[in-house]
């Protein structure tokens, strides 16, 4: 078929064209094989650029193509990991410098702005990322999935803008809590353009943009406190590195990416006018069950702390957060898991290729349970420490054995509850997924008091545990239900074998 032919094929409303045609094509190709003299297409199937390609070796070694298909599952596993560590490390070292470089007054507005900033910009989130990487019939356009994180921006800075004038705040607080919130408009720009790189398995892209924001911003600090050592300039590091990685990473990538993806992908521009607000308004309406269930995901692990709290005081709440802990490490492990399998599976899901997604989640489900079980094995061993050891391990722990024992298993519920959400998400169950965590939060609720009453911190983990159990069965459930459906009653989709 000639390039004015697969041109008319796309202009029909075939974004994928002929997917057995060009699925034997290299998926990476080189900026020179992607010319104008070829029109912007991949090259035929036939043979006939095979000789052009042979008469050029040296060319393809001097500039090598230009990779843009997905990643292997392994290594967009390790490029994630990588990332959220080296975030998880730049916060940390964010919060000691800044009591070092100026002080414990510095750190504590530092802390109340993010305090308030953090609860607007996760709304403003409005789980477009969640929607975008499982959009793989493109029933949004990327443009679309801008123009509503661009208007939710815009109203979250709004809405600081309003908490700052209600607020009684000096001007260093203000003037923190602003350049928080500008850092956080370009960090939520930049997750939108995350989710697109996701959605093409491209994590390492993602990854890199993660480690130069964090690493920019500690690094900034030093100069600002050298030069002009006021807690806001310091402060300023922070808009500043996670401006230029939106702008010089971020955007280039996307760009990039969407440049070279050939025929198969169809172009994503940035901006769109005059706005959709039809669509816009119905996309909002899709991603906002995601944005519901992120907010009930974080709201899970906090459930115990507040029942201790008012049952038990503030020191049991400290020992308990201290103990529960190793649960986050582990939970970091499997939300990268997540993220690397999210748009394999929705590909998955979207071409009916269900015996590839079971396979798949078999595999992560397998993965994730071993973790749990390794969990709770340690914990089965703890009672061999000794007496003595053990009281150093958990001061004010009467027992702690079997504290950590029904936190191992809570764990091991709460990590199977990641994969299998991550699957409902794939198939675009979003609805369903948030019923059934309200469910479990209510599970929760109603036994946690009687449990902590009863059993103390063990009687907190075993209702969580409970109550996490049954989110997890109905999640399987769920899954197994919608996998048990007839194909003929999907619409199947063509898609080239992943790399």
């Amino acid at each position: 078929m000639t390039a004015a032919g697969r041109r008319r094929k796309f202009s029909r409303g075939e974004p994928f064209g002929n997917m057995n045609r060009v699925s034997s094509q290299p998926a990476a190709l080189s900026r020179q094989e992607i010319g104008p003299d070829r029109g912007g297409h991949l090259p035929p199937a036939d043979g006939a650029g095979s000789a052009s390609r042979a008469a050029r070796p040296t060319q393809r070694r001097l500039l090598p193509p230009l990779s843009v298909g997905p990643l292997p599952l392994k290594l967009n596993f390790s490029w994630t990991l990588f990332g959220n560590l080296a975030q998880a490390a730049c916060r940390y070292a964010t919060l000691v410098l800044l009591v070092r470089l100026s002080g414990l007054e510095a750190a504590g507005l530092y802390a109340l702005a993010m305090a308030l900033c953090t609860p607007i910009w996760s709304l403003a989130l409005l789980g477009l990322r969640g929607a975008l990487t499982t959009d793989a019939r493109n029933e949004f356009a990327f443009a679309d999935y801008l123009a509503v994180r661009w208007i939710s921006s815009a109203v979250a800075m709004i809405a600081i803008a309003a908490a700052v004038l209600l607020g009684d705040y000096g001007t260093d607080a203000v003037a923190i809590i602003l350049l928080v919130a500008a850092a956080k408009l370009f960090e939520n720009l930049s997750d939108i353009f995350h989710g697109r790189l996701q959605q093409h398995e491209r994590m390492d892209r993602v990854a890199v943009a993660m480690a130069i924001r964090g690493l920019g911003g500690v690094a900034l600090m030093f100069p600002a406190a050298a030069f002009i050592g006021s807690p806001v300039a310091i402060v300023a590091a922070f808009p500043l590195a996670m401006g230029a990685t939106f702008f010089f990473w971020d955007l280039p990538s996307a760009a990039t990416l969407d440049r070279a993806s050939g025929p198969c992908t169809p172009p994503a521009p940035f901006w769109r006018t005059p706005l959709r607000l039809t669509v816009l308004g119905r996309l909002s309406i899709v991603a906002l069950p995601i944005a519901i269930s992120g907010f009930l995901v974080s709201l899970i692990p906090q459930l115990p702390k507040y029942v201790i709290g008012s049952l038990l005081g503030a020191e049991s709440v400290a020992v308990y957060s201290l103990i529960a802990y190793w649960i986050t490490l582990g939970m970091t492990i499997v939300t990268a898991l997540g993220n690397t399998v999210t748009p394999r599976l929705a590909r998955y899901s979207a071409a009916g290729e269900d015996r590839a997604f079971a396979s798949l989640l078999a595999r992560i489900m397998l993965l994730v349970a071993a973790m749990g079980a390794a969990g709770v094995i340690a914990a089965l061993g703890l009672p061999l420490l000794g007496e003595d050891l053990l009281a150093r391990l958990g001061p004010g722990v009467a027992d702690l054995p079997r504290v950590v024992l029904s936190l191992s298993v809570f764990a091991a519920m709460l990590y199977l509850t990641g994969p299998l959400g991550r699957a409902l998400n794939a198939m675009r169950r979003f609805w369903g997924q948030v019923a059934t965590r309200c469910l479990g939060i209510a599970l929760a609720l109603a036994t946690l008091p009687r449990m902590v009453g009863a059993r103390g911190l063990a009687g907190a983990a075993d209702a969580m545990a409970i109550s996490t159990a049954v989110v997890a069965g109905l999640f399987f459930l769920n899954v197994w239900r919608r996998l048990a459906d007839r194909p003929e009653q999907r619409t199947p989709l063509r898609i080239g074998k992943a790399a």
